[in-house]
């Protein structure tokens, strides 16, 4: 219980953080849920090497209800403050939470998460930022170019990071491992809109990783 308590003290404070920086103008509305994302994310993500899944699982219950409860009372105006129709922080914390309770090996949790976490949110960043003029149109959904490459090269480097702290054996051919699973995750992210993503890349992770080697999951 104390490593739950732990954790939780920490995604509340990158919450709490987080609307500071928004409400004193450092950060704009689309940086501020970014930070949340991977400030959270990441924490979450290396959770099943400290706490039992019941309490990963409980975590997830506990954040999607400070969500639910922040946008009906604006409590944290920050992350709910944007432009596009999207309720990406619900099914962010409903993405992470479908992950826990799959229950796959601790490192393929990992790369899901930190997939939701790092090169999603540094997608969105980019593409927003700089990634304008590389704009293009999939489906009367606009896409950039410099975003899905950020996506995608990130995914291989996440992959990578597994590659050096995972037991090779138990890994896919690198093709599979640094081509074949970022470019599909690339794809699924330029398709799902809305929000999607926060569900889709994350289990997909966890689908693809666990089918390669052989890893069981909870689902199966």
């Amino acid at each position: 219980m104390f490593g739950l308590a732990v954790i939780v003290l920490i995604v509340f404070s990158i919450l709490l953080l987080s609307e500071a920086l928004s409400k004193a103008k450092l950060v704009d509305n689309e940086v501020s849920r970014k930070l949340v994302h991977m400030g959270t994310g990441c924490v979450v993500a290396f959770s099943p090497y400290f706490i039992e899944w019941r309490y990963i699982q409980l975590l997830c219950v506990m954040f999607l209800v400070v969500i639910l409860l922040s946008l009906k009372y604006k409590i944290f105006k920050g992350i709910h403050s944007v432009k596009r129709v999207t309720k990406g922080e619900i099914l962010y914390a409903l993405g992470i939470g479908a992950c826990a309770f799959l229950e796959p090996a601790p490192w393929i949790f990992v790369a899901a998460i930190l997939h939701l976490a790092i090169a999603d949110a540094l997608a969105a960043v980019v593409g927003v930022k700089w990634g304008k003029r590389t704009r293009y149109v999939l489906l009367s959904h606009g896409k950039t170019m410099l975003g899905s490459l950020t996506f995608f090269y990130t995914s291989m480097l996440i992959m990578l990071g597994a590659y050096l702290t995972v037991d090779h054996q138990s890994l896919p051919a690198p093709f599979l491992l640094f081509v074949a699973i970022p470019a599909i995750l690339t794809l699924l992210e330029n398709v799902s809109w809305y929000g999607l993503d926060n569900i889709t890349i994350p289990i997909m992770s966890i689908v693809l990783l666990s089918a390669f080697t052989g890893e069981q999951f909870l689902a199966i």
